[in-house]
């Protein structure tokens, strides 16, 4: 088919090849913009100013015409028809130049469709319909928004009433006819009608003062019942029955009632806006069967009410069991509007406001028969519906009457695409978000992967497909929403706040019946903190917090408790020690009797020798706690392994002997030095040592082996004796552990010595094991890695015995005044005998009370134990060192404490010796002496040297500042007046700040001479420079030393230095 500009239409014959003109009579000459085969039946010719001609499929007659129309909306927009387009669905798209687009549905159903025709007045009188019905002429009654229509099939004759009059509109409201052939009409507040059928004339007028009938009453709804009376309600007043016998009103009780429907012989059921009712004509009592919808329409089929609601679906009611089931959309009615409600033929057809459809009253199935496009927008009326003689039904609709043959609807199968045409994140296109949005169109993604924050998500979706405009979407997202979404026309759906993880969302597209459903997947990843690995992570910190403050708790508390033991047991000690002291040194005093008979030597040898065990046994019980909890201080130094296990194998050889036991030393090297702690290295030996003799039976040998390399030095020691299980072996080391044969044998042993071996062993990073046999023997071996200890660690000890026994006592301490500080209140009674012999002794309880009396009494020599109430020795010490009165006063520390760290502790704050409990008497009064004997050593050297630190260090005694400040001022200021012979102690006090006779006291302590002696010192030291010199006569540097006289200076030069300063000028 070819169409031309001017010259009409013309068509080419495949066949023979030829064109010819198409024979359309009066076909118009004008230029043809498109043509369309539709159906292969009919060929569309969109004509330019013509608008559509449709010719049959070859041309030769023409069947319609389409142009515009301004009184008719369902007309092409336009004749200027460029563009004819038809779809598979069914639909002819017109496009004009002036008018757009225009769309026909040509698969919608066959219908008659009776509207208001602009300026015509053989017409509807008014599109919006509100009642409906044939009478039994046939005639078509049809009451409006604007009065009453009666329309004749036969002659095509439209008779309208009530017109708008005098300002006022008639709105009829329903319709009925009564046993007479009448028709009644109910109005909005102006009664009743009654019209003639035949002749159409208006017969009657029923109004009343009050009630539906009234200025301001509505009827709603007339229905005419068996015995032919008519029933009139509305909204405003009472039912109203007009018989038609008596030709007279009777009144019911009030109700709101929208339609009326009759069952059995004496109940009329009531469509209120509240519910269903049922109406007893003889009691007039109602009884409510349904509440809480408002009820639109009503229909009684056999012995169940169906009622159609507005918003709630359809609803049937068994009168028999009082049964109530509703349908709505979810069961596949196209919308909960039902509006009016029809019979026929075992079907309820339902006219909703989205359409039409058919329910299946048997098996409850339904059928949806969609508006076609021009009556999308078209709503079903309130009990607005007829069926015709001939079978068609009339619908009274928004927008005119619809006549429908049901036996000619069908079912169109809609067809549809959800299409997304966006996807906001948090308000902003996904389009924003490229690694977001792949290569394929938005519309073809299933899947899309979102980060944490972008959790707010919104889909624009659109309908593509059949009648759009009357779309509904419905969706579900798995995880979220329990239930589907009720139908919506949104075309928005959106989740906020969508938590980590990955959701599906279902998306149904409905056309009255589902057309199309998509899914699209939606992940959300975690944040890095909400990740399963991040939560373990954070899992195993709290574990792991949790586990360090457990630990920290326990070990705190461990640590307090360790404390708590460690200072009892060094209270014990203590007391242990004291008590001691008490034993021994009397012990001592008994000893140095010469009247004493060999037993009694015996005893007292006994009784000393018990001391020194007892001893042992508190050093060794105090010894454990400190290992036990890792208070062990590690101090190694260079020494000879060799020459050390060689003197600890000496000390035990008279201990073996008792039980006739040989002990053997092999070493492969006469010398092996290496760092190690001495102390612990002897308690290790020593504690192997007296285990393998104690298990061992008599006459046996212990074998003691030393073997030494460069990286590392063995030692075992192998007894033949009982033997160790290997049960026992594997708890040998574990503290208060003895084996079951060690108990058996009846040996004593605390079960503490291995233990305490092992962990000396440990520090020294070495290891210890043992091989044993029951009933052969035991083989202990040690195996410490060599090294060496390039920093040496110089520990102070204290002052050796400078004197001997014979020696001291000719030094003259008679006048030395010694401070005893002692709590133990018998320890300190019993000292104040044998150093009462030597010295001028006064005693304090504790530090407090010492240091009241050194502030006052300024003693020669103190003597403090160090654990005392009130004030300890350690800050006794602190307080007599540190201060410029008292800190030349000499002091010595007595304590249990034997460890080092606690002598270096005593010896840093500036005690002069430190000795350990139990002590001997006669020890502590030969150091007293020796401290008092190099005291005056030092402050011969003092005036020589020209300072404290330099004659202290020649002596090896530690250094106090202040002390050493003060003799430094001391010489200085002779030195400023050796030529001054008037210069005197008096004139020396005030020149160093201090009174005479705390001057005296701090010279005499710190060089044993008197203020004369020092003074008189300094001048012979400075003259025997001046003679050393030769550049004086003696007589210059007498006057120069401030001797007045050459005669007495010589003296004095003699007696100082042994000879003349002649002597020295030779």
């Amino acid at each position: 088919w070819i169409g031309t500009y001017s010259s009409g239409l013309y068509y080419l014959d495949y066949i023979t090849q030829k064109l010819h003109a198409a024979t359309v009579p009066n076909f118009p000459q004008q230029c043809i913009k498109d043509l369309e085969l539709v159906r292969d039946s009919t060929l569309w010719c969109g004509i330019d100013g013509r608008g559509v001609w449709v010719l049959s499929h070859d041309g030769s007659r023409k069947i319609t015409t389409y142009q515009e129309d301004v009184d008719n909306q369902f007309s092409i927009s336009g004749n200027g028809v460029y563009d004819i387009y038809y779809d598979p669905s069914g639909r002819i798209w017109v496009c004009s130049v002036t008018g757009g687009t225009s769309v026909a549905d040509l698969s919608s159903p066959t219908l008659v469709r009776l509207r208001h025709s602009i300026n015509n007045p053989n017409s509807l009188i008014n599109n919006h319909i509100h009642a409906l019905i044939e009478d039994s002429h046939g005639q078509l009654w049809a009451g409006t928004n604007s009065g009453l229509s009666c329309w004749n099939p036969r002659t095509d004759k439209w008779v309208n009433y009530f017109e708008e009059r005098d300002g006022e509109t008639y709105i009829v409201l329903s319709l009925c006819e009564d046993a007479d052939g009448n028709i009644w009409a109910g109005t909005y507040a102006h009664g009743v009608y009654v019209i003639d059928s035949k002749s159409l004339n208006i017969i009657a007028h029923h109004t009343q003062p009050t009630g539906i009938l009234a200025k301001t009453g509505f009827v709603f709804d007339i229905l005419k019942d068996k015995d032919g009376d008519m029933w009139l309600a509305g909204t405003s007043g009472e039912i109203m029955k007009y018989n038609h016998h008596t030709r007279k009103f009777e009144v019911y009780p009030k109700e709101s009632v929208y339609a009326m429907a009759e069952w059995g012989d004496r109940m009329i059921i009531l469509g209120c806006n509240y519910g269903l009712l049922t109406l007893d004509k003889k009691t007039k009592k109602t009884t409510t069967l349904l509440t809480d919808n408002m009820i639109q329409d009503v229909a009684v089929v056999q012995d169940k009410i169906w009622a159609g609601s507005s918003g709630g679906g359809l609803f049937s009611y068994n009168i028999r069991t009082h049964i109530i089931k509703k349908y709505d959309t979810r069961h596949g009615i196209i919308s909960n509007y039902v509006n009016s409600l029809l019979y026929a033929d075992g079907y309820l057809w339902l006219g909703t406001e989205n359409g039409l459809c058919r329910f299946n009253t048997i098996d409850k199935t339904i059928t949806t028969y969609p508006s076609p496009m021009n009556l999308s927008t078209v709503s079903y009326s309130s009990d607005a519906c007829f069926r015709l003689r001939n079978g068609m039904f009339a619908w009274g609709t928004s927008d005119g009457v619809i006549m429908q043959d049901p036996k000619y609807l069908y079912r169109h199968k809609l067809t549809g695409h959800i299409y997304i045409q966006d996807i906001l994140l948090s308000g902003r296109s996904i389009r924003q978000y490229p690694d977001l949005l792949p290569e394929t169109p938005l519309d073809s993604i299933s899947n899309i992967t979102l980060q944490h924050q972008q959790n707010n998500v919104t889909l624009n979706i659109l309908p593509i497909g059949d009648n759009s405009r009357t779309a509904r979407f419905s969706w579900k997202m798995e995880g979220v929403d329990d239930d589907w979404n009720t139908l919506t026309d949104q075309r928005f759906i959106n989740y906020t706040n969508l938590n980590p993880g990955t959701y599906r969302l279902l998306i149904r597209l409905y056309n009255h019946e589902l057309i199309a459903e998509r899914s699209l997947i939606i992940r959300v990843t975690p944040a890095f903190w909400a990740t399963w690995w991040f939560k373990l992570a954070c899992l195993l910190l709290a574990g792991c917090l949790a586990y360090f403050l457990f630990w920290f708790y326990t070990n705190r508390l461990n640590q307090r408790h360790a404390e708590d033991k460690l200072r009892f047991f060094t209270n014990i000690a203590h007391d242990l020690r004291t008590a001691l002291t008490l034993i021994k040194a009397p012990i001592e005093e008994l000893n140095q009797v010469n009247s004493l008979s060999k037993h009694d030597k015996q005893y007292l040898h006994l009784a000393a020798e018990q001391t020194r065990r007892l001893t042992s046994v508190a050093t060794q019980l105090l010894d454990f706690q400190k290992v036990d909890m890792g208070k062990e201080p590690f101090y190694p130094v260079m020494a000879d392994v060799v020459a050390l296990v060689g003197c600890r194998v000496s000390m035990f050889d008279s201990i073996a002997a008792t039980k006739h036991i040989q002990i053997n030393y092999h070493y492969n090297t006469d010398v092996y030095f290496t760092a190690i702690d001495t102390d612990m290295m002897e308690r290790v030996i020593d504690n192997l040592l007296s285990n393998a003799i104690k298990y061992s039976h008599e006459h046996s040998t212990v074998d003691v082996r030393f073997h030494g390399d460069e990286n590392e030095w063995r030692l075992s020691v192998a007894d033949y004796g009982i033997g160790i299980s290997r049960k026992a072996q594997n708890k040998l080391f574990h503290e208060f552990y003895r084996s079951e044969n060690a108990i058996n044998a009846k040996i004593t042993g605390s079960g503490i010595g291995l233990f305490m071996a092992k962990a000396l062993v440990k520090l020294h990073d070495g290891k210890i094991s043992v091989e044993s046999e029951e009933e052969k023997g035991s083989t202990f071996e040690i195996v410490v890695p060599y090294r060496r200890n390039e920093i040496q660690k110089n520990i102070s000890k204290p002052i050796n015995d400078l004197l001997q026994e014979d020696s001291y006592a000719n030094y003259a301490t008679d006048d030395m005044r010694i401070l005893i500080v002692e709590d133990n209140d018998d320890l300190r009674h019993f000292m104040i005998r044998p150093l009462g012999k030597h010295f001028q002794v006064a005693t304090a309880a504790n530090g407090v009370e010492a240091w009241e009396y050194i502030r006052q009494e300024i003693p020669d020599l103190i003597v403090s134990d160090i654990m005392m109430p009130r004030m300890d020795g350690f800050e006794l010490c602190r307080l007599v060192k540190s201060t410029f009165e008292t800190s030349h006063i000499p002091l010595i520390l007595l304590t249990a404490l034997s460890e080092k760290t606690d002598e270096l502790h005593g010896l840093g704050l500036g005690a002069d010796d430190y000795m350990t409990k139990p002590f001997d008497m006669k020890t502590l009064t030969q150091r007293i002496t020796s401290i008092i004997h190099n005291r005056r050593i030092i402050g011969a050297k003092f005036i020589a040297a020209g300072n404290a630190t330099e004659a202290k260090t020649m002596s090896g005694e530690p250094v106090n500042m202040l002390n050493d400040v003060f003799v430094k001022q001391a010489l200085e200021v002779v030195a400023r007046y050796l030529d001054d012979a008037d210069f005197g102690k008096e004139e020396f006090a005030k020149e160093m700040g201090v009174s005479t006779s705390l001057l005296f006291k701090k010279i005499k302590a710190l060089t044993g001479i008197s203020v004369v002696d020092f003074i008189r010192n300094v001048r012979m030291e400075h003259a025997m420079k001046l003679i050393n010199e030769k550049e004086y006569s003696i007589s210059e540097i007498a006057y120069k030393c401030g001797f007045s006289s050459i005669g007495y200076f010589s003296t004095v030069f003699k007696k100082h230095f042994g000879k003349s300063p002649t002597d020295f000028m030779i």
